[in-house]
């Protein structure tokens, strides 16, 4: 059965180093939540994980670093296992977080492909203000996304699908980073459909859209404009253009795209039209 704790995390690898105020404020078999906290009052992030191959328990959350150095406190969802968060303790999990966070806070949902999933499907439930999803899917019910199989054999368990009624309120920018030439932008399409998205195209990227922003150094600065709403998609795309030339998985992947006629072909257009 769930519980809500209240307990310092003692399993938070920084053995030898300062403590760090990490916080577990929730626990279940299947889910905790560890808190850190920062100076600032006006913004708080709550962070979903991707999926991991046998994730060690004293594993940092998803941007904790980052987020602690930049003085946000922060909730970070850590799954034990890869089920897309599909758990039926999500709404006591969520309710322990609002509950946490101070009034008057503004709450900034961030996630990655499982995580950028669960952070669109759960920021109704947090009164979410901005979502941040990198190459997020819109559905893993095969009867929604029959044609995309690429994680069919990632389940830790048998597949169910209990939160996909959920979704961001509209009047809630969903900041949603994605390769047009990769199968992710037909989960973009469909979510948009739902829900306010707001399009940022990472080219060549595939599914690493996160990574090609590391590489070119510009994650930690659009993090931070979307964090203190001042994010200008438009403006964020112009940039990348001029910096992806850095990142190592952009050249790798977009040689690969455009070594025959046709595919050259086909990735014109998508990049002129898609």
């Amino acid at each position: 059965m769930p519980q809500d704790v209240s307990q310092q995390d003692t399993s938070s690898g920084n053995a030898g180093r300062p403590d760090t105020g990490r916080e577990v404020i929730f626990a279940s078999e299947n889910v905790r939540v560890v808190r850190t906290p920062g100076r600032r009052t006006d913004v708080a992030f709550v962070t979903f994980e991707a999926h991991q191959i046998n994730p060690p328990r004293d594993r940092q959350g998803f941007g904790e670093k980052f987020l602690q150095d930049n003085g946000f406190t922060a909730y970070h969802l850590l799954a034990n296992d890869n089920f897309w968060f599909q758990y039926p303790e999500m709404e006591q999990v969520l309710a322990a977080v609002r509950a946490d966070v101070a009034p008057g806070t503004e709450i900034v949902a961030y996630g990655v492909s499982m995580g950028g999933y669960a952070a669109f499907r759960f920021a109704g439930l947090l009164g979410a203000a901005r979502v941040i999803a990198f190459s997020p899917q819109y559905s893993i019910d095969k009867k929604v996304t029959p044609w995309d199989k690429r994680w069919d054999r990632l389940f830790d368990r048998p597949r169910q699908v209990l939160w996909e009624h959920l979704t961001t309120p509209r009047g809630v920018p969903i900041y949603l980073f994605y390769d047009p030439h990769n199968r992710d932008r037909h989960h973009v399409r469909l979510l948009a459909k739902e829900a306010d998205v707001v399009r940022v195209r990472v080219p060549y990227a595939g599914h690493a859209t996160i990574t090609v922003f590391m590489e070119t150094g510009l994650l930690g600065r659009t993090i931070l404009d979307i964090g203190e709403n001042r994010f200008d998609a438009a403006a964020c795309e112009r940039e990348l253009k001029t910096h992806l030339e850095r990142s190592p998985l952009y050249v790798a992947k977009r040689a690969r795209k455009r070594d025959r006629f046709l595919r050259r072909l086909r990735a014109d257009f998508i990049d002129w039209f898609g």
